[in-house]
Parts: C-alpha cells; structure tokens; sequence
C-alpha cells in the first residue's frame, strides 16, 4: 500500500499508510494534522485515480512538490513534497512493517527494538516541573482525574486522555478520544508506535519514553523549573538541597525578577512538606487594612463585612509552607504580632477568644536591604533575626552573563507556535548578552516574548526584533544632586528625597522649591521640619531666608 514518510530535520519520524482520500494540514480534523503556522488548515489531500495517487492542493496558494508549487500534480515512487517545516516522501510500497496500516489506524513510526528487561519510564514535564515515572510491563492510562496509572493536573487533558500498552516488546501510544488530542513530535497521532526520545505533548504537559538505565535526575541546567549553569546559581541549587530538609526559616534576598518564588517553591518540594499545602502571600499587594485578616483569618462578626468565619494564611499552610513574598512591605504594627505567631507556633483569628496551634515553615522573601531598614527603624530587628536564621541570595541575570543566551532559547522554544523550530540569529543573541537586565529573569521573558511579535518572517529572529523596555531615569551629570533614584523608595522616601534635592538645587530658597515642587507651602515647610532639612542647601553660616517662619 502506498505512503508517505515524514521526515524532519533529517531524520523520518512516522510513516503514513494512505487511504482513497487523506487530507493534511495543521486542523486537528485532517487525517494527518501538522501544527504548523505555515500552513492551511487544510493545505492538500492526496487521491486514489484511476491513473494513480495525486495531490490536490486545498490551500488556494499551492503545495510545493518537488520544487514547484502546484495546484495539482501525479505522484511517482520517490516524489519529494513540503508542508511548511516538514518534508514527505511518497512511496509506491511500504516497508512492509505489518503494523503499518490505514490512517487513523496505526501510524508506523521507524521500529525500535527495546529489549524485554530493560527498565521503562516516563519523564514529565509540568508546570515548570520535571519528574521521572516508572512504566510497568501491563502499561498505564494518563489522565487527569484518580484511577488513571498517571494522574496530570492539568485543564487541557481528558479524564482518560490516552493509554500506553506493550504488547508485542514495543511500546504503543492510543489516544482515547481526548478532546484536545495527543500530539507525539509536534503531530497529532490517533494510535502509534511508541520510540523512545519522542515528546508526547498532552495539554500543558510533555511526556517522554525513556529505557536502559536511568540517568540525572534532571537535564543539565534544570532544577525545580529553574534553569541555570552559572557557577553562583549551581550554588544555590546546591544550598537548596542541604536547607530543605530542616524547618529553618529562610530569607531570600534578590531583585525582582529574579525567581525569589521559585526558590521558595523548591525548597517546599524538596522537603519533608512537600505534601502539603503552599500558600504565597504578597505583602505588598494586600491593604495594610486587610493583612491581618489575611494572614491569621477572622471569625464571622468579627468586623464590619465579616459575614463568615474565614481561615488565614497560616491555617491554610497548616503542615506546609507559608512563603510571605515582600516581607519588607509589612507594616510595623503587624510585625509583631507575626513574631509573636513565629515564636509560639500558634495564631489568634481576628475577633477569637483563643489561639490555634499550626505547624507552618515560614519562607520570606524581599528586594530590599533588610538590615537597612532594621537600620532606619523600618523593621523589627527581633523580627529579621527569626525569620533570616539563613539568608539566600539569588544572583541577578547580570551577575551570570552565560545564562542569557541559554534562557533566550529555552523562553523562545517554549513560546514559539507548535511546530515552528526558531532560533536567534548571532546579532540578538549579542544584544541580548550586552544588556544589564534591571528586571532579570521575568524581563528577558518579556522581551523574548515581544521578539515573537516583531519576528517577521522566516525562522531566525533579527536583532531588530529585540526590543527593551527601561523605565530607570537616565543618569545625569549632576549627581544625586540632580537625580533621584528610584527603585526600593517608598512613597515618603520619595517625597522626603524631591524636596532634599529640589532645596540643594535651589540653595535652601523655600520659595523656589514651592514654585519648583507645586507644593502648598504650609506643607514644604512642615516637611523640612519633620525631616530637620532646615540647613540643606545653605551655605554654612548663611542666615534664614524671610519666608522660612
């Protein structure tokens, strides 16, 4: 029976039996669907005649064989065709693989002896996680509900998605009429062969057959969604491994963006918690209002608005993780009582008579100089040294320059459209590596994502396409005398700041910061009295201005 092998990159990945009509295209309704953005949803079918097979382009705009675009053309024992990234060759014969049979059938894929004793396992990947399954001799279901032998948590999979058997030494694939199907090296395959290596992508996730002896746990680089081998980042996977087992509390210090949640998460998945629950709380993004509440719940009545008994943070984390993110955010008058919940392992609801005993490991995290602020009376210091018994620091993206080029690609690879293999070419790459990275990690992502928009076509990304979005001021030759800097400023820093530089620019003349600032000029006046600024910009000895009283 006549059909097609699909090659890509080189190397045939699947062998095609036709049948009278089979369609191809990247609509999940052809007989062969290819996710690629280069083609139609049906580009072109391939007919039985009564002279032969022939392609018949549905596209309107014409289906390469050989090495024109045609609207329709006979096939020939050997005739190469194209759809989009992937290459076809029409064979009059198959192989004669028994187990090559019609479309929707069994899809035969190059046939892969694996011994009878060698171990057999899955390697998923979820959510930024990788983990490693075993795969009994019987085969398992995937799924995402219980009673499947590998449960996905995961929207886009079926109950009972698809089925690997083994039942004559090789391993076979069976979609079980999953609604968003199941595609094995980028296409969508009804029942197949099974070769180790091939990514079976499933929703959200991507499942590999793997056999003989087991390797690293984890590809080079990876560690709990992370990606790294910069030297000081291996140390802190490293640090990571040796801190999760304890319930000491954890400081992790770094700017933003550069993953301060994901090491929390892994030092949650690498300890003895790892069963229970993870709750993050943003200190800086809940009212100063509504944190308590927040973070140790209330009873119904307790307030106005309080129509229920609500559990906080620390019940919710109760036997797991309580990751507060942005702890230098909390106000003062909370801090104690965190302290307080910390030093007796109990919290007390909002409106309760009595505490509750929890068993909670606290993680936190800031972008902020935490002895500075116990410095400035910001922070409580008691409270810094129960929560930092061990400070992590994780170092920015500029700090590991050998990253930029690596993350770029892993970032493209997982958001390029399906099927589309794209690379950088070597002028962005350069770009890329000779930017400082303000926002780290979660920028590169950005911009890689915007890269994706600005591509053009074709599958190698220009340097034009790489676009950054800086929002420092630009530096100036004034010095801070002239500029005002501000990352890590709260608001009154801020305001305390303008009015300190707008005084030294103007020579200590109330007047003229006034005009300057826009600012009523009881409340100038009120400000530099609370910050005792009444000599800056002066100089030494020179007497008040008349408008000083």
């Amino acid at each position: 029976m006549p059909e097609l092998a699909f090659f890509r990159h080189g190397e045939e990945l699947l062998r095609v039996a036709l049948g009278d009509q089979t369609t191809i295209g990247r609509s999940a309704d052809c007989d062969v669907s290819l996710p690629d953005p280069g083609l139609s949803r049906v580009q072109a079918s391939i007919e039985r005649r009564a002279g032969g097979w022939v392609l018949v382009d549905r596209s309107g705009r014409g289906t390469r064989v050989g090495v024109e675009d045609v609207s329709e053309a006979p096939l020939v024992d050997g005739t190469h065709l194209t759809f989009g990234s992937w290459r076809a060759l029409y064979r009059e014969a198959g192989a004669g693989d028994p187990e090559s049979t019609s479309v929707r059938g069994l899809t035969g894929i190059r046939p892969v002896d694996i011994p009878a004793s060698s171990q057999s396992r899955l390697r998923i990947r979820d959510r930024g996680r990788e983990r490693v399954v075993p795969l009994p001799d019987e085969g398992l279901t995937v799924g995402s509900v219980p009673g499947n032998g590998l449960v996905l948590d995961d929207p886009f999979v079926s109950a009972r998605h698809l089925r690997i058997d083994r039942p004559a030494g090789r391993w076979e694939l069976t979609d079980a009429g999953s609604t968003n199907g199941t595609l094995l090296g980028g296409v969508r395959i009804y029942r197949c062969e099974l070769p180790p290596g091939l990514p079976i992508t499933v929703g959200d996730s991507e499942l590999v057959l793997e056999v003989g002896a087991p390797r690293e746990g984890r590809l080079p680089g990876s560690y709990e969604g992370m990606f790294s081998l910069d030297p000081g980042m291996r140390q802190v996977f490293d640090l990571i491994d040796r801190l999760a087992p304890s319930d000491a509390a954890v400081t992790i210090l770094g700017e933003t963006g550069t993953g301060k949640e994901l090491v929390a998460r892994a030092l949650h998945a690498r300890s003895p918690r790892c069963n229970g629950p993870f709750i993050p709380v943003n200190c800086a993004a809940i009212p100063e209002t509504l944190m308590e509440s927040e973070l140790f719940g209330h009873e119904k009545g307790a307030f106005s608005g309080a129509e229920r008994l609500r559990k906080g943070a620390f019940e919710e984390a109760d036997q797991g993780t309580l990751f507060l993110d942005e702890i230098g955010e909390m106000p003062l008058d909370l801090q104690s009582k965190l302290l307080r919940a910390l030093e007796n392992a109990e919290v007390k609801r909002v409106g309760a008579s009595r505490p509750i005993h929890v068993s909670v490991r606290v993680l936190s995290a800031t972008h902020r100089d935490l002895p500075a602020q116990v410095r400035a009376g910001k922070f409580r210091e008691d409270l810094f040294y129960r929560l930092a018994v061990i400070p992590l620091a994780v170092p920015p993206l500029r700090a590991r320059p050998g990253d930029v080029r690596a993350l770029a690609q892993r970032f493209l690879d997982a958001t390029a459209p399906r099927g589309l293999q794209l690379r950088w070419s070597e002028e962005a790459l350069r770009r890329l590596e000779t930017y400082d990275w303000p926002g780290n990690v979660r920028q590169l992502k950005n911009v890689v994502q915007r890269a994706l928009l600005f591509r053009g076509e074709g599958t190698v990304l220009p340097a034009s396409a790489v676009t950054f979005e800086d929002l420092r001021p630009a530096s100036d030759a004034g010095g801070d005398d002239t500029t005002l800097y501000l990352p890590g400023l709260t608001l009154e820093d801020i305001e305390r700041e303008a009015i300190r530089l707008s005084l030294r620019r103007n020579r200590g003349k109330r007047a003229a910061v006034v005009k300057e600032l826009q600012i009523a000029k009881s409340t100038v006046m009120k400000r530099i009295a609370q910050w005792k600024l009444q000599d800056e910009g002066r100089e030494s000895g020179a007497p008040p201005e008349a408008d000083d009283d």
